[in-house]
Protein backbone atom coordinates (compact mmCIF):
# COMPACT_ATOMS: atom_id res chain seq x y z
CA UNK A 1 0.00 0.00 0.00
CA UNK A 2 1.23 3.15 -0.99
CA UNK A 3 0.58 6.01 1.38
CA UNK A 4 0.80 9.72 0.42
CA UNK A 5 2.14 12.37 2.72
CA UNK A 6 0.24 15.68 1.69
CA UNK A 7 1.94 18.97 3.37
CA UNK A 8 -0.27 21.19 4.40
CA UNK A 9 0.43 25.14 4.28
CA UNK A 10 1.84 26.31 7.92
CA UNK A 11 -0.29 29.05 9.09
CA UNK A 12 3.00 30.55 10.94
CA UNK A 13 4.83 33.69 9.90
CA UNK A 14 7.78 33.01 7.76
CA UNK A 15 10.76 34.81 7.69
CA UNK A 16 13.94 34.55 5.22
CA UNK A 17 17.32 35.91 6.03
CA UNK A 18 20.77 35.82 4.61
CA UNK A 19 24.10 34.99 5.30
CA UNK A 20 27.22 34.41 3.59
CA UNK A 21 29.20 31.30 2.61
CA UNK A 22 31.40 31.59 5.91
CA UNK A 23 28.42 32.23 8.20
CA UNK A 24 26.25 29.69 6.64
CA UNK A 25 29.15 26.58 6.84
CA UNK A 26 29.48 27.53 10.51
CA UNK A 27 25.88 27.02 10.89
CA UNK A 28 26.04 24.03 9.41
CA UNK A 29 28.51 22.41 11.47
CA UNK A 30 26.78 23.97 14.68
CA UNK A 31 23.74 22.56 13.39
CA UNK A 32 25.34 18.90 12.06
CA UNK A 33 26.82 18.55 15.81
CA UNK A 34 23.64 18.48 17.11
CA UNK A 35 21.64 16.24 14.62
CA UNK A 36 19.78 19.23 13.42
CA UNK A 37 19.05 20.80 10.10
CA UNK A 38 20.34 24.60 9.70
CA UNK A 39 16.59 25.85 9.89
CA UNK A 40 15.99 23.95 12.88
CA UNK A 41 19.44 25.47 14.70
CA UNK A 42 17.98 28.85 13.66
CA UNK A 43 14.80 28.45 14.92
CA UNK A 44 16.02 27.06 18.19
CA UNK A 45 18.46 30.05 18.42
CA UNK A 46 16.01 32.66 17.45
CA UNK A 47 13.52 31.28 20.37
CA UNK A 48 16.41 31.23 22.86
CA UNK A 49 16.86 35.05 22.25
CA UNK A 50 13.46 36.05 22.12
CA UNK A 51 12.84 34.29 25.80
CA UNK A 52 16.26 36.07 26.73
CA UNK A 53 14.63 39.18 25.43
CA UNK A 54 11.44 38.97 26.69
CA UNK A 55 12.71 38.37 30.56
CA UNK A 56 12.22 41.63 32.81
CA UNK A 57 14.50 43.79 33.59
CA UNK A 58 15.57 42.70 36.94
CA UNK A 59 16.03 38.69 36.11
CA UNK A 60 18.37 40.49 32.79
CA UNK A 61 20.71 42.61 35.57
CA UNK A 62 20.78 40.14 38.44
CA UNK A 63 21.96 37.40 35.57
CA UNK A 64 24.73 40.17 34.64
CA UNK A 65 25.51 41.44 37.87
CA UNK A 66 26.32 36.96 38.89
CA UNK A 67 28.61 36.70 35.79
Amino acid sequence: MIQRVLKVPSKKPSITIRVNEEEYQVLKEWADSEYRTVPSLVLALTKKAIDEYSKPKSQKESRKDSA
